[in-house]
């Protein structure tokens, strides 16, 4: 709550500043220059792009990975390739497609905005399952060995499912402390992701956190703070997405101020993957995912394409 309350005063305080600065009273006087939080350190950039698989099919919406297989939905498709570009095969979708998602044992969970549909490797198709609600939002969805974990911005919440597509549990984020807060979600980006403990994460973007909750939605750690500076996470919801490493490290990408970030399992910042200027204006964050090698994969939506992110050797 207090760091959520300095970010917003931080915000006011720097906008009044900058705007005393501005010569054309037809300019918002409460418009604030980002452009020296967008610079960053050169020693803190660790990873090179090495690759980019350009796609062809219309509204990129997000990316999961499976063994050497990328699965990129679309606005009314799935597109599988192999981590080289090469097209395995693409089907049709009659939903609106939001987001996808691997099982360990190699299913696609497609949120298709108010309901979630699976398909088999070869994407033939498996369940659809029962439609939450009318105002659902399904934004990201998460599996582990015994379930399945779905955002649903439309309710700020997150559905527990067995695997034969029966909610067995939901919780909002209020077993907190200030229990009037549960998760903050102004805008439609709200991930959640599987640690290799099998543990679950939620972004809590209105907060800026990450959080971590069991199998039964209590809290049991959070990370993450409100900062202009590259710590930390700004605007009015970041991160808008992550994914885990292997290794239990998180890869952040953010809104607004474009960035893609490392950070320790302990939630501290390790490094940076892409800077600002990697990314066009007015960019959609990239959806993130991972290959047990390391290498990031970021679905950068604007440009319609793959970027491929590698750690450099020191």
């Amino acid at each position: 709550m207090l760091i959520f309350l300095g970010g917003l005063i931080a915000y006011i305080i720097i906008g009044d500043l900058l705007s005393n600065r501005l010569k054309n009273p037809n300019e918002n006087p409460y418009a604030y220059e980002l452009n020296e939080y967008e610079e960053i350190d050169p020693s803190m950039i660790k990873y090179s792009e090495v690759k980019r698989i350009g796609l062809n099919i219309p509204d990129p919406k997000g990316i999961a990975s499976y063994k050497d297989r990328l699965g990129i939905a679309y606005k009314n498709h799935l597109q599988v390739i192999d981590t080289t570009g090469v097209e395995l095969y693409r089907k049709s979708i009659n939903a609106q497609v939001t987001c996808i998602s691997y099982s360990h044992e190699g299913v696609i969970y497609l949120g298709c905005q108010d309901h979630v549909e699976l398909f088999d490797e070869n994407g033939n198709t498996i369940q659809k399952w029962d439609t939450i609600s009318h105002n659902a939002i399904i934004t990201s969805i998460a599996v582990n060995d015994n379930s399945v974990f779905v955002a649903n911005a439309g309710n700020q919440e997150v559905l527990i499912y067995n695997f034969d597509g029966e909610i067995i549990n939901s919780f909002d984020g209020k077993s907190r402390v200030e229990s009037e807060f549960g998760f903050i979600i102004p805008s439609p980006y709200f991930d959640v992701a599987v640690d290799p403990d099998n543990e679950l994460w939620v972004a809590n973007t209105g907060l800026h956190y990450v959080e971590n909750y069991t199998k039964n939605g209590a809290l049991r750690a959070y990370w993450g703070e409100s900062s202009f500076t590259v710590e930390g996470f700004t605007g009015c919801c970041n991160p808008a997405h992550f994914t885990i490493l292997s290794n239990g490290a998180f890869v952040t990408s953010e809104k607004g101020v474009v960035r893609i970030k490392v950070y320790l399992p302990s939630g501290e910042l390790d490094c940076v993957v892409a800077a600002p200027d990697k990314f066009e204006k007015d960019s959609e964050a990239p959806d993130l995912t991972s290959d047990p090698f390391g290498r990031i994969y970021a679905l950068d939506m604007t440009k319609k394409m793959i970027r491929v992110f590698e750690r450099n050797i020191i």
